[in-house]
C-alpha cells in the first residue's frame, strides 16, 4: 500500500446538495462502513490548511470549515496565554505570589493570578461586543414587538437569506470575534437575542470563514487582519482596536442620576489580595463578585444586583410602552418562532408578558426604582422574583394576565416561559440573554483541549476532519431517533457541531429538518447527569452503527465501555465485527505509546457542579461507586489481555501547572481553583430549593437554578435544566414537577381538566 492509498479520499461534504442532506436518513442500525481511522502518517502539515475552500453554502459543516475552526480556537488560545502570562497587567504581579507557600501552593497562586488577569480582559471583551453589537450591528434595528410576533416575515424567519458581508477589512478584534463565537455557541440564546432586537442580517451571516481565515497566520497562528480593519472598528466604535490598550476602568451611568460612574476593573491590584485565604477574590472593582461603589452625585449604591434589577426594569419598561416583549418569551418551547392560537405553545411562551404587563406592573415598577432607595438599601433579582411567587397564587392578577372565567393556575408552559425569562437575569447584567463572560470561560476548556489534541498540526488533517464529520452526523441520528434522551458528544463530535452552530441559518434548518426543533447546546451541565448520558450514548452508538464512540483509552472511557461489556459481548460474536477491530487498533496504539491526552474522548467543557442537597449528593456517591467498579472490572480485563491497565494519575495543565484530576469524570475542569475570580462561577449552579438563581416559586419549584437555566436545551427551548441536548419538552416537564414536589408546591400543579 502506498502512502496515498492509506488515506482516505477528500471529504466530500461540500459537495452534496441540500435535498440529499434532508432526506429522512434510515435510523436503524446501520451496516455502512465505519469512519476511517485516525491515522499519524505524514505529509507537510501546513498543506491541509494553507489553501482552504470556504464560503461554499452547505447543509453540515465540511472538512475545511473544520480545519478554519481550529485555527481560530488556535488564536484565541494563543490570545488566551498572551493575557494571562503577561506580567504587572492590570497591576497584578507574578511577584504578588507571598513567601511561604510549598512548591504546589506557589504554583495555584501563580495559575490563579494568570487566571485574574484572562477574567478582567474578558470581562472587558463582553463590553467591548455589546458596543460593537450596538454600533456596529445594524445599528438601526428596533426591537422587536409583540404585535409582530404572528406576522408572516417573523413566522418565516428561518429563510433569512440576506446575510452581512464581512471582508478582512471588517472584521473585528479578536477578543470581539472570541466573544461571538461563544455566543453561537449558545444557538437558542443567540437566535432569540438576534430575532428581538432585529438583527437578523448578523444572526444569518455566522462566522465569516473566508476573512477569518485570511487573517490566521498558517505558522504562528496570529490574528491580523490588517490596519484598515482596525480603522474600521475604532471610527465606528470609538474604542481601541487592542483591548489592552483600553483603559483600566469602566464607565457606568447611575440608574437613579444618569451620572457616569467610573469604577475600576479590580481592586485586586494589590499584593494584600493575593495572601488572603481566598487570594485574587475579594476585590470590589467591576470585574469581581463583591463589587460596589457609590454614585459621587446622588450617593446611590451600586453593586452587581443593582445592575441586574436595572435591566429587568428597563426591558419592562419596553414591555409597558413599547410592547416590546421580554427575553425568552416568544420563541416556542422548540426554539423557533411560532403563531400564538389557544392553548398553543407559542401563545404559552408569551404569558409572562401579560402577567408582568397587565398583573404586576406596578407591583414591579415599584420594587425596582432606583428613586426611592436610600444609601445601603437596594433591591436584588430575589425581590423581583418574589412579586412573581405571589402574582402566580394571586387569582385577581393571574385573571388580568389570562381572562377566564374561573379561577386558574399557570400551565405548565407557561411556569416554563417564566423560568426562561429569569434565567436572562440571574448573574446576568448584560443586554444578552445569557452571561456571556461564563460562556467564553467555558469555551475555554474546549479550545485548550484541542490545543492539546494538536490536530492542527496533523499530517492526517483532513481524514480526521472527515472522520469527525461523519460521526457528527451519526450523532444528529441518534439524537432525531431518541428524542427523550441526552446525548452527550466526544471530542471530535463536538468540534464538527460546534463549527456547524457557526453557521446559524444552516444548523436550524439542518436541526429541523431532522428533528422537528432547534437543538441546543447547552454550555452548563450538571457534571454528574453528563457522565450517566455520556455512558447511553456510548452504548447507543456502538448499538447502532457497530463501532466504538469513545476512542481512548483513559481510566474513564475504559470504564464507560465496560458498563455495557455484556451487550458489546453478545453483538460482537462476529469476528469481523468492526467495533473489534477499532479496539484492537486503539489498544496497539495506545501500546505504542499513543499520548492519552490526544485521544477524542468524551467532551465535558460545559460540566458545572452543582451546590445541592444531600439526597443529590447520595446519587453521587451512587455513580462514583459504579465507575469504581467498572474502572476495577477494565483493569481486570486489561490484565487478562497482557495490557497495562489503565491509569489514573491524571493531572490538568492549569496554566502550564500541573494540577490533579478528581478520581472521576467528566469534570468541571479548573473551576474549583477560578471559580471565584468571577462575577459569577462559570463551573457552578445552584440546585437547592429556594437558592439564589432559582425560578420563581410556583414556576419550577425551585428545581433548577440561574446557571443552569442559562443553558437552555432541556426545556426545548431555553428553560431551565441541567442537560446537554434534550429534544423533548415531556422531560422538562417531568424535571420541573419533580422539583415542585421537593419544594412542597403541590397545590401548583396543573389541574387536568384546566388542558
Amino acid at each position: 500500500m502506498t502512502a496515498n492509498e492509506a488515506y482516505p479520499p477528500e471529504s466530500k461534504h461540500a459537495e452534496k446538495n441540500k435535498d440529499s442532506i434532508f432526506d429522512n436518513a434510515p435510523l436503524t442500525k446501520t451496516t455502512e462502513p465505519s469512519p476511517p481511522a485516525y491515522t499519524t502518517n505524514p505529509p507537510d502539515i501546513t498543506a491541509a490548511f494553507s489553501n482552504l475552500n470556504l464560503g461554499n453554502e452547505t447543509a453540515i459543516p465540511g472538512t475545511d470549515e473544520c480545519i478554519a475552526h481550529l485555527k481560530l480556537l488556535e488564536a484565541f488560545s494563543l490570545l488566551r496565554e498572551n493575557v494571562g502570562c503577561t506580567d504587572r497587567l492590570y497591576g497584578i504581579e507574578d511577584a504578588f505570589v507571598p513567601a511561604g507557600l510549598t512548591e504546589k501552593q506557589e504554583f495555584e497562586r501563580l495559575a490563579k493570578i494568570r487566571e485574574k488577569r484572562w477574567a478582567i480582559y474578558v470581562t472587558n471583551a463582553v463590553n467591548r461586543f455589546q458596543i460593537y453589537w450596538q454600533k456596529c450591528i445594524q445599528p438601526d434595528a428596533k426591537l422587536i414587538t409583540q404585535t409582530e410576533l404572528d406576522e408572516e416575515w417573523f413566522l418565516q424567519i428561518s429563510e433569512q437569506k440576506t446575510p452581512l458581508s464581512f471582508t478582512k477589512n471588517t472584521l473585528p478584534p479578536l477578543d470581539i470575534l472570541m466573544v461571538w463565537h461563544a455566543y453561537m455557541l449558545n444557538p437558542r440564546h443567540f437566535f432569540a437575542d438576534c430575532a428581538r432586537a432585529r438583527k437578523l442580517r448578523f444572526w444569518a451571516t455566522g462566522m465569516p470563514w473566508g476573512p477569518v481565515n485570511s487573517a490566521i497566520d498558517n505558522s504562528t497562528f496570529e490574528y491580523n487582519p490588517g490596519n484598515d480593519a482596525s480603522k474600521h472598528f475604532v471610527a465606528l466604535t470609538g474604542r481601541k482596536w487592542n483591548n489592552l490598550d483600553e483603559p483600566t476602568h469602566l464607565k457606568l451611568a447611575c440608574p437613579k442620576c444618569r451620572h457616569d460612574v467610573v469604577v475600576p476593573f479590580t481592586k485586586c491590584n494589590i499584593k494584600k489580595a493575593w495572601a488572603e485565604k481566598s487570594p485574587g477574590e475579594t476585590g470590589s472593582g467591576f470585574t469581581e463578585r463583591d463589587f460596589f461603589t457609590v454614585c459621587a452625585y446622588c450617593n446611590l449604591p451600586l453593586n452587581h444586583d443593582a445592575l441586574r434589577v436595572q435591566k429587568f426594569r428597563g426591558d419592562l419598561e419596553k414591555l409597558i410602552l413599547d410592547d416590546c416583549p421580554m427575553p425568552g418569551t416568544f420563541m416556542t418551547l422548540d426554539g423557533i418562532p411560532g403563531r400564538a392560537t389557544n392553548f398553543s405553545s407559542a401563545s404559552s411562551v408569551r404569558f409572562p408578558n401579560s402577567l408582568l404587563k397587565l398583573g404586576l406592573s406596578f407591583q414591579l415598577l415599584y420594587v425596582t426604582d432606583a428613586k426611592r432607595f436610600i444609601p445601603g438599601t437596594w433591591a436584588s433579582i430575589k425581590d423581583v422574583r418574589f412579586v412573581i411567587e405571589g402574582g402566580l397564587k394571586d387569582a385577581v392578577v393571574m385573571n388580568k394576565a389570562m381572562p377566564s372565567s374561573r379561577p386558574r393556575r399557570p400551565r405548565k408552559e407557561e411556569k416554563i416561559a417564566i423560568r426562561r425569562m429569569m434565567s436572562t437575569y440571574w448573574d446576568n447584567s448584560s443586554i444578552f440573554g445569557l452571561d456571556l463572560v461564563g460562556a467564553v470561560i467555558r469555551q475555554c476548556s474546549f479550545v485548550e483541549k484541542m490545543h492539546s489534541i494538536d490536530w492542527i498540526h496533523s499530517p492526517a488533517l483532513n481524514a480526521t476532519m472527515d472522520r469527525l464529520i461523519q460521526k457528527y452526523e451519526r450523532y444528529f441520528q441518534i439524537l432525531a431517533s431518541h428524542p427523550s434522551q441526552v446525548a452527550v458528544p466526544t471530542l471530535d463530535v463536538d468540534l464538527a457541531w460546534h463549527t456547524h452552530q457557526l453557521s446559524p441559518l444552516s444548523y436550524l434548518q439542518y436541526s429541523v429538518a431532522k428533528t422537528q426543533k432547534l437543538i441546543d447546546h447547552d454550555d452548563k451541565i450538571d457534571e454528574r447527569k453528563l457522565s450517566t448520558a455520556f455512558e447511553w450514548t456510548s452504548k447507543t452508538y456502538q448499538k447502532m452503527f457497530n463501532s466504538i464512540y469513545s476512542e481512548c483509552t483513559c481510566w474513564y472511557c475504559e470504564a464507560i465501555r465496560e458498563s455495557h461489556t455484556s451487550t458489546v459481548s453478545r453483538l460482537f460474536k462476529s469476528s469481523n465485527s468492526s467495533a473489534v477491530k477499532e479496539l484492537d487498533s486503539l489498544y496497539q496504539a495506545s501500546a505504542t505509546g499513543c499520548d492519552i491526552e490526544k485521544m477524542p474522548h468524551i467532551s465535558a467543557h460545559n460540566a458545572i457542579r452543582p451546590m445541592t442537597d444531600r439526597e443529590k449528593d447520595a446519587a453521587a456517591s451512587v455513580r462514583n461507586a459504579e465507575l469504581e467498579r467498572n474502572y476495577q472490572k477494565a483493569c481486570q480485563r486489561a490484565r487478562k489481555k497482557g495490557r497495562e491497565p489503565p491509569t489514573r494519575d491524571m493531572t490538568y495543565s492549569y496554566w502550564g501547572y500541573p494540577m490533579d484530576m478528581p478520581y472521576y469524570a467528566p469534570y468541571m475542569g479548573y473551576y474549583p481553583y477560578a471559580g471565584g475570580l468571577y462575577i459569577s462561577n462559570p463551573g457552578c449552579a445552584n440546585f437547592t430549593t429556594g437558592g439564589v438563581g432559582n425560578c420563581c416559586q410556583g414556576a419550577c419549584g425551585g428545581g433548577v437554578a440561574a446557571g443552569s437555566c442559562a443553558g437552555g436545551a432541556a426545556c426545548g427551548g431555553g428553560a431551565a435544566a441541567p442537560v446537554v441536548v434534550l429534544a423533548e419538552e415531556a422531560v422538562a416537564v417531568e424535571e420541573e414537577e419533580a422539583g415542585e414536589a421537593a419544594a412542597e408546591v403541590g397545590a401548583d400543579e396543573e389541574e387536568g381538566d384546566d388542558e
